[in-house]
């Protein structure tokens, strides 16, 4: 994962850009796992920290847990803002966690499972889960990249993206690989139990500025892919979002799913 550097650079935007997990999701979880002050949770892939900042009010401990040491700055800092303590920021990739880190009741992986070696991260997950705890993996739709649907934003989006930097997705300094597996199909040859989908739906609002921040977090447009080619792309994005739709304010359905299992 590291030698990709799939988010080089991206870390200010990410915490920026990133759409948080909408609050039906946390209290489905808390409530799942029964989550109090006694617990502590995991987060893999953390990121910025947009799940690990806002359980981490519900829980004992939160040991967040990334590759990229930028993430894990900026994820630090935006904690300290929301005046958040009880998180440790740990370097290290999901497939070398070990027994060293305790016992924890629940652990959490958002967009970042899909570049884990899955199998073996849910083995050792599950080597370290309490008894009645479990798993929550999270997902988001991509707000920006597909071309398929009926949002025309989109389409120009992917478009653009394409003309700058090819017909093939990038994925930091490699290119996106499909999943082989759906996430539940991974979940349910696992050790874990009791496989369960909670989804939720809402409308988000972009602004033409937002898309573009969030393009910069993602590890298929980030700045750096660029190269000095950013401002003309940037421009270019904005020009044909504004006449798309002057008012520069787009709308999409978001959907948001949470795979839960237990042991």
């Amino acid at each position: 994962m590291n030698n990709r550097e799939l988010f080089r650079g991206a870390a200010w935007y990410y915490a920026k850009y990133r759409r948080g997990y909408p609050d039906a999701f946390f209290k489905h979880i808390i409530k799942s796992f029964n989550l109090d002050k006694t617990f502590r949770v995991l987060d893999l892939g953390t990121g910025t920290g947009q799940i690990a900042i806002p359980l981490a009010r519900y829980v004992r401990e939160v040991v967040a847990v990334d590759p990229e040491q930028e993430m894990l700055d900026e994820g630090r800092s935006q904690a300290e803002k929301s005046g958040i303590k009880n998180i440790s920021w740990l370097l290290s990739r999901a497939e070398d966690i070990t027994k060293e880190l305790g016992a924890f009741r629940l652990t959490t992986m958002g967009a970042s499972f899909h570049w884990m070696e899955q199998d073996k991260v849910l083995e050792k997950v599950f080597e370290i889960t309490e008894e009645g705890g479990g798993i929550a993996i999270i997902s988001n739709n991509s707000p920006v990249l597909t071309d398929k649907g009926d949002d025309r934003y989109k389409t120009v989006v992917a478009e653009t993206i394409k003309k700058y930097l090819g017909e093939k997705r990038r994925a930091g300094n490699s290119f996106y690989q499909e999943p082989k597996e759906r996430f539940e199909v991974i979940i349910q040859r696992s050790k874990f139990q009791g496989f369960e989908i909670f989804s939720n739906k809402y409308q988000q609002r972009w602004t033409t500025d937002e898309i573009i921040g969030f393009l910069s977090s993602t590890s298929y447009a980030s700045r750096r892919l660029f190269g000095e080619r950013i401002d003309e792309f940037e421009k270019e994005l904005r020009d044909k979002l504004l006449k798309l739709n002057p008012s520069g304010f787009f709308t999409e359905t978001v959907v948001s799913e949470a795979y839960l299992a237990w042991k």
